[in-house]
């Protein structure tokens, strides 16, 4: 476990044992994770977020999308694991899960909005798991964060307008905060 701090990014990985052969079989995979767009269009995100989503691997959207048009944009782009947050359209809410898990180069990730107040929402947001999960990816608080809760990384990329996470998945796993 490492954590690295720059002016305005903030990088954690977790390395997870594994045997060799696991290990050389490892290939990275980048996603670029959002969360709180609360934007109609890609084009009400910031430039530098733009720039990112064209690049990644996989896109995961935290909720809080608001409308079905931000949501088929992002398909557009790529690879899209998304999840409805309390504030996402009627439409939206009835597409997506409110919680959801899948395996992103061998890693189990979770993905959930959130709810309640920021404090202890990284807590709340991890008894959503019950299974063995590498990452959680998560938003609702407005405030990026980035650490491990009970042996798994946690990442909250904090609102769109303000920033977003990258994340590296491979060997191990390992996010990076990037305020805009």
């Amino acid at each position: 476990m490492s954590i690295q701090t720059t002016a305005n990014t903030i990088r954690y990985s977790i390395r997870h044992a594994a045997t060799r052969a696991a290990r050389e079989q490892f290939l990275s995979v980048t996603v670029v994770a959002l969360s709180d767009s609360h934007a109609r269009s890609i084009h009400e995100l910031p430039p530098a977020l733009i720039l990112a989503l064209q690049s990644a691997d996989i896109i995961i959207h935290a909720g809080d999308h608001t409308e079905m048009s931000l949501l088929q944009e992002l398909r557009q782009m790529g690879e899209v694991v998304a999840v409805a947050g309390n504030m996402d359209s009627t439409a939206l809410k009835f597409q997506l899960p409110h919680r959801q898990l899948v395996t992103i180069n061998g890693r189990m990730v979770g993905v959930a909005h959130g709810s309640g107040a920021p404090t202890g929402i990284a807590g709340r947001v991890r008894a959503l798991f019950l299974e063995k999960v590498d990452l959680i990816v998560f938003g609702h608080s407005h405030v990026q964060f980035c650490a491990a809760v009970d042996d798994t990384l946690m990442v909250n990329p904090g609102p769109a307008q303000k920033g977003y996470a990258t994340i590296t998945i491979g060997e191990e796993v390992a996010a990076e905060l990037i305020s805009t």
